[in-house]
């Protein structure tokens, strides 16, 4: 009896996940040989059928069909259908093609021969169980797992061709040897989105990531992964704003989005955005003083773990890599997961040794606009039909003006309170005299990243108050906020370093020591009659070691070093 696939095998499954073989259509499952032979069998009673509707015996139509072949009575088309079925033509054959087609319709013509029934080993359930785990062990490791756990019939190609006759969700592409997570993404259906009704410049989709080249530093020289952050326009692909830094802040993406605006003059409705903490932070996603409240900016936040929802922009990180990385610096920087291994091996010591020389940061960044700007936007899109310059030329019919000069557009907002004619934010205080009429008042407080020296304030409803000036501060603080952020960065890092640097002071002492292994080696050596050495064969035995765990006297005595955990 062959071994057979059960609905109780998939608990805790929605149907779309159990293997096709159990819910599909008999026709459409049906192999090709066996859908040509109901259709012949089909051909040869389809003339009558109208008796079985309308109360014929099976029996007597059956005979009638036998009796008008011998008479040479049968169309052509029946004529050839005989010819092919001449072997299986008899009279209890046809009476089963009737009944079974009166009862299934064309369906039940099919041939009901399986072929060679499979022999059940018995081993079946623990195969599939085995092959299952993520792991992911191979065909032998399974057929040696079963035949040391008894099943000696197990051997090799036996579970091999078992393992790979089982459908697609038991076999190598199973959520449990894929990872459920993965699975979901690559291997489960997924949701087509339409551009077609958006507008140019809409809807940006932005991210951030670090490029798969190695540049030089430009503070010490040592190799350094720049960070891009980009956003792009979803209806057209365009590249509508960029920003290179160290790494994912909510500066860099404040510069980056703000890059956008300036350059094209416009403020789009949406962003699609993932949920780190450089694009929900205070300055941008608050709800008063965000940079997106601050130009009605929608924000759609895309699920944690799944690139899908930010695909166009994931998808355009690829093509960079592909089309730019690795070929700058004629792929002798490239660092990609696909980079062969050797390439990068001894990177950082030869730079040292000055055996090698990185590109520098500019050269890189110079390389890189240059591609997008000159490579990129004027390429057609395979998906769109056109280059996405050509397509970023109809925002001029969907084009939102920011209604801000360059400076105005990249100053973030903070909330503070008026006290004596003066708001206090970062540790630094500012004066102006109209805040006399806002005393004890919550005022929008607009700031530049760059320098410290004044504030533009807005009462609630965002008009605008008075040009306050820096008149003192509380500590000592660097000018530009900037800086502040580079030395707050600085402190973390050094923390870390020194967490690390407790932890590895902590692990100085080896988890198994020589001196534990030879102490448990004795101890067997004296309590085991056995090994005694012959010098101690004349003289009571000392009793074992006080140690909760010593091994017992035994034959054949087993030295575990990892004794000492009990």
């Amino acid at each position: 009896m062959g071994y057979a696939l059960r609905l109780s095998d998939f608990e805790g499954a929605t149907m779309s996940d159990v293997p096709a073989l159990l819910n599909a259509d008999p026709w459409a499952t049906a192999s090709a040989e066996q859908r040509r032979v109901a259709d012949m069998r089909y051909m040869l009673i389809e003339p009558y059928t109208r008796r079985l509707q309308d109360g014929a015996p099976v029996a007597q139509v059956a005979k009638l069909i036998l009796a008008q072949k011998d008479a040479d009575c049968l169309s052509f088309s029946q004529a050839q259908a005989t010819a092919d079925l001449y072997r299986g033509l008899s009279l209890p054959n046809l009476q089963r093609w009737l009944s079974d087609y009166k009862r299934l319709g064309k369906v039940g013509l099919l041939s009901k021969h399986t072929g060679r029934v499979r022999k059940d080993y018995g081993w079946e359930m623990d195969a599939v169980r085995l092959f299952n785990i993520p792991s992911k062990p191979s065909y032998k490791a399974v057929a040696l797992r079963l035949r040391a756990t008894g099943y000696g019939n197990a051997d090799e190609s036996r579970v091999r061709r078992y393992l790979q006759s089982l459908p697609a969700t038991m076999g190598k592409l199973s959520p449990q040897r894929v990872g459920p997570h993965l699975h979901r993404l690559t291997r489960r259906t997924y949701q087509n989105r339409s551009l077609d009704d958006l507008q140019v410049g809409e809807v940006y989709a932005g991210d951030g990531h670090t490029v798969d080249c190695y540049v030089a530093n430009p503070a010490n020289g040592a190799p350094m992964r720049p960070e891009l952050t980009a956003f792009i326009d979803i209806k057209t692909g365009y590249i509508a704003g960029w920003y290179w830094s160290e790494s994912e802040s909510a500066v860099s993406t404040l510069y980056a989005l703000s890059h956008a605006m300036v350059t094209h003059n416009h403020v789009p409705a949406w962003l699609y955005i993932d949920r780190g903490a450089g694009y929900r932070s205070k300055m941008l996603a608050d709800e008063a003083t965000g940079f997106y409240k601050k130009f009605d900016i929608g924000v759609i936040g895309a699920i944690a773990g799944n690139p899908h929802g930010k695909g166009w922009i994931e998808r355009w990180f690829r093509t960079f890599r592909d089309r730019h990385d690795k070929f700058f610096d004629d792929g002798r920087a490239y660092c990609g997961d696909d980079a062969a291994d050797e390439t990068n091996r001894r990177m950082s010591s030869d730079v040292r040794a000055g055996k090698r020389k990185l590109k520098s940061l500019t050269q890189y960044i110079e390389s890189a606009n240059n591609w997008i700007m000159h490579e990129y936007h004027q390429t057609a899109l395979e998906q769109r039909g056109d280059t996405p310059a050509n397509l970023w030329r109809g925002l001029a019919v969907s084009q939102v003006p920011t209604e801000l000069s360059t400076q105005a557009v990249v100053r973030p907002w903070k909330m503070a309170a008026v006290f004596r004619q003066r708001v206090t934010i970062d540790k630094r205080d500012y004066f102006h005299e109209a805040l006399a009429l806002y005393d004890t008042q919550k005022v929008k407080v607009e700031y530049d990243l760059h320098s410290d020296t004044r504030v533009w304030i807005y009462d609630s409803k965002e008009r605008f108050i008075a040009e306050a000036a820096l008149c003192g501060t509380i500590g000592v603080l660097p000018t530009s906020r900037l800086e502040e952020q580079r030395d707050r960065r600085l402190a973390g890092q050094t923390k870390r370093l020194e967490r690390r640097l407790s932890l590895a002071v902590a692990a100085r002492r080896d988890a198994i020591t020589t001196d534990d292994v030879i102490a448990d080696i004795e101890a067997l050596e004296l309590h085991d009659p056995v090994r005694r050495p012959s010098s101690l064969a004349q003289t009571p035995s000392p009793p074992p070691p006080s140690k909760t765990n010593a091994p017992k006297a035994q034959s054949g005595v087993v030295i575990d070093v990892l004794d000492y955990r009990a």
